[in-house]
Order: structure tokens, then sequence, then C-alpha cells
């Protein structure tokens, strides 16, 4: 363990060079931050226009009231989180960047902003819809016009809940991801001030 500790020592010891970003530098990368930002709420905006539609028709269509009742809760779900994402993590307009007073600001500033929204992803984004998932699987597979066992019930819920609630745990999974490279990208900014 000794003959570590001379290399320790030289490694603790040595003279760490400043990190530096020069002002386009830090536009690039704001204008990139930004760009990404835009384009994930669009597929967001997208995605949650898919599913208002899909559970739209089936209300429309399924003669089964608690199934109604789910898809219904679904689709109001669906409507908090596009509003909570236009709230908690919309991108600024392409003018807030070219009127901040400072870029590095601004930049840090968003940077936080979204890092917030994403590490609180299961209050405002997965939560809304687990109601109007219980609801509508559980209608689903407890229907009266089902003719099963209640053992097959409780399978065909679990089996549908369970891919489900993988879902939901990888979508967590990989917000957490995120907030980390939003932590080493705060890190690097404050590095360079």
């Amino acid at each position: 363990m000794s003959e570590r500790d001379p290399l320790q020592a030289l490694w603790t010891r040595q003279q760490q060079e400043p990190f530096i970003m020069t002002a386009a530098q830090l536009r690039q990368r704001a204008t990139r931050f930004q760009s990404k930002i835009r384009t994930r709420n669009r597929i967001e905006y997208a995605a949650a226009a898919l599913v208002i539609g899909v559970f739209a028709r089936m209300v429309v269509i399924i003669p089964e009231p608690m199934v109604r009742a789910g898809a219904g809760l679904i689709i109001l779900g669906t409507l908090y989180v596009c509003w909570k994402l236009h709230t908690l993590a919309g991108a600024p307009n392409a003018a807030g960047l070219d009127h901040a007073a400072s870029l590095a600001d601004f930049h840090r500033a968003e940077l936080l902003r979204q890092r917030k929204a994403l590490a609180s992803v299961w209050q405002w984004y997965l939560a809304p819809f687990v109601p109007g998932m219980l609801v509508f699987i559980g209608a689903v597979a407890f229907t009266p016009e089902l003719d099963a066992p209640l053992i097959a019930r409780l399978t065909l819920f679990a089996t549908t809940a369970a891919p489900i609630a993988a879902v939901f745990g990888l979508v967590a999974w990989l917000n957490a991801r995120a907030v980390k490279a939003l932590d080493k990208e705060i890190a690097a900014l404050d590095g360079a001030g």
C-alpha cells in the first residue's frame, strides 16, 4: 500500500488547468441545448396527441362504463402532463437567448430549470397516468363480460400492469441519467466562470 502513496501524492498535487469556454462556445452549447428541448417537447406533444386520439376513440366506441372512465382519466392525465411539460420544461423562445444580459447566467438558469423538471418526473409526468391506467386495466380484467375465474382475471391485470410499471421505471431511470448529465453540464459551466 505504501508504494501507491507517492503516486497518489503526486497525482493530488498536480496543477489543474482551468476550464475556459469562449462566448461562441457557450452560445453554441446554449443554442444546441434549447434545440434539444424544443425537439423533445415536440415529440412529447405528438405522442400526447396520439394517446388522446386512441383513448378518445375508446371512450366513444367501448360500451363498458369503467373502461370508458379509465380511458377518460388517461386523457385527463395526458392533458395535465402536457400542461406541466409546457410550464416546467418548455424551451424559452429564441429571442430569450439573444436578449439575455448574461449568456452564462441564462444557460445556467435553463439547465437548472430542466434539471428540476427531470428530477421531479415521477410527480408530474408519471403519476398522472396511474389512476387512469389502474382503472382501465382493472375494468378490462374484471369486466362482467369476461367469463373467467378470479385467478385468470388477476393474472390478466398483473401481466398488463407489469410491463407498464417497467416502462415507468425505465422512464424514471432515463430521466435520472439526464439529471446527472445536466449536473455535469452545470458543473462545467460553473468551472468556466
